[in-house]
């Protein structure tokens, strides 16, 4: 219709536009067509306006006559932006198509990490695992294969039982090892994961379907994530309920700190697939808003790994397997430096050091007193009121130096304070999580010194000490 009525207003002024701006004008209808109606509207569109052009604006009028040579250009490219624009179209068609296929992926997948969790022996978690897997991504099969000595033997099977014992006898060689990789057997393929972290390997997870596409891998890599998780978390609970009191409390807290690093993978593993895709379909974004997604997401995978270490230094200071690398540091420097990598001007908020002009310097480990400071200059400005300043003052007696961090964020009423520091505890509603406090007391304990905290209804204060070496 839009080559019609735009013919109709050109064919009284054919005589005075030039050929080839007519056709720069017919291209309109042509991309309008391939962008509501996709391919066939295209083509359709292509040979219309050709044909139009050609009856109507190449000399002689009336006939598909094209007269000179020279009038074949305008034509030729008429026709070559109509394959381009078509062929552009369905590439966009088959990235809307991927994208839209890994959401419903992940949408599938949500309820998947609660399910595992809820399991309480290892072998609920193995045939939850491999039966969810099958039912939620629509899969022909799946294997879950675990050591038994030195070989690997099938711990659950959903789907057709005799191919699987096929796939068990090619990915598991005479040597009772797996042979990790993607193979087809018969018209499927067959891909493993590993179930590992990092302290125990579990088997592999077999699966097999008529088509494995890439988005599809990536989010079985973060299933693999999700069932590592739970057979760990399931095995320390099997392991802490054969113990005594005293030695169940302290295996627990133990045991509980290695979950939680691990239970970190799962959103590092997302945040690698969302770069992925990223990187996969970056094409259609914007320059910044690419650039502003995946340096987010490299920046929250980067502080996701810094606390998983952490984490385990908390382990190895508790198990007094960690020795403090010390070493004469200025503290203000310290402080400075750490508050650059905090955001303090997504709330409009600044920093306000006080401390003596004649400070000396502190014998500290400078990794752990870091991540001291970051945690606590981070809460505070997580806690604080937009606009607020966070007011930090360096203090020094005859034995210790005294760091004093305040923010206008107020604790919840009746929240117990020496608790807040305790793991996982959360003061109420305030959101201030005992997690990275309770990492900042062992790191401040572990150089001998003291974290508190103080609140009133004004703010709150929290105040470390570490010993002074004259």
């Amino acid at each position: 219709m839009m080559i019609v009525v735009l013919s109709a207003l050109l064919i009284p002024l054919r005589s005075h536009i030039p050929a080839a701006s007519i056709a720069l004008i017919l291209v309109v209808p042509l991309v309008v067509s391939i962008a509501i109606g996709g391919i066939l509207a295209g083509v359709v569109a292509t040979i219309a306006g050709f044909g139009t052009y050609d009856l109507f604006f190449i000399p002689p009028y009336g006939t598909l006559a094209v007269g000179t040579a020279s009038n074949w250009i305008p034509l030729g490219v008429y026709v070559l932006v109509g394959i381009v624009a078509v062929i552009i179209n369905r590439r966009f068609q088959l990235q809307r198509e991927r994208t839209a296929y890994q959401a419903r992926i992940l949408e599938r997948l949500a309820s998947l990490p609660a399910t595992l969790i809820s399991e309480h022996s290892v072998e609920q978690v193995w045939r939850t695992a491999t039966e969810r897997t099958v039912n939620l991504l629509d899969l022909r099969g799946a294997m879950a294969l675990r050591p038994d000595g030195n070989v690997l033997q099938p711990a659950n099977i959903a789907g057709d039982h005799e191919l699987a014992d096929k796939i068990a006898e090619t990915f598991i060689g005479s040597n009772g090892m797996a042979r990790i990789g993607a193979i087809t057997i018969e018209t499927l393929k067959v891909r493993s994961f590993a179930l590992s972290t990092l302290s125990d390997n579990f088997g592999f997870l077999v699966i097999w379907n008529e088509e494995l596409p890439d988005a599809l891998v990536q989010a079985l890599n973060v299933v693999a994530s999700q069932i590592s998780a739970a057979l760990e978390r399931t095995q320390l609970h099997d392991t802490r309920l054969k113990l005594d009191t005293l030695q169940e409390i302290d295996s627990w807290r133990a045991s509980l700190l290695r979950t939680v690093s691990h239970d970190l993978l799962t959103p590092l593993a997302g945040i690698k697939t969302a770069i992925t895709t990223l990187n996969e379909f970056g094409a259609s974004l914007e320059p910044y808003e690419y650039t502003q997604l995946l340096d987010t997401a490299l920046g929250q995978a980067d502080r996701s790994i810094q606390l998983v270490s952490d984490l385990l230094n908390v382990t190895r200071i508790e198990a007094g397997a960690f020795h403090l690398q010390y070493q004469d540091t200025n503290l203000v420097e310290l402080i400075q430096q750490v508050a650059v990598a905090i955001d303090f001007l997504s709330v409009n908020s600044k920093l306000d050091l006080t401390a003596p002009e004649d400070l000396p310097l502190a014998h500290v480990d400078v990794g752990l007193l870091r991540e001291v400071v970051w945690n606590l200059l981070d809460n505070a400005v997580r806690h604080s009121p937009v606009g607020e300043v966070v007011h930090v003052t360096v203090d020094l007696d005859s034995d210790f130096f005294i760091v004093h961090i305040y923010d206008a964020g107020r604790l919840v009423e009746g929240v117990d304070q020496v608790r807040l520091f305790d793991w996982f505890h959360a003061a109420g509603t305030s959101g201030r999580s005992g997690l990275g406090l309770a990492i900042a007391r062992s790191f401040v304990e572990a150089h001998h010194g003291r974290l508190s905290v103080h609140a009133t209804k004004f703010g709150t204060t929290f105040t470390f000490t570490l010993p002074r070496i004259p």
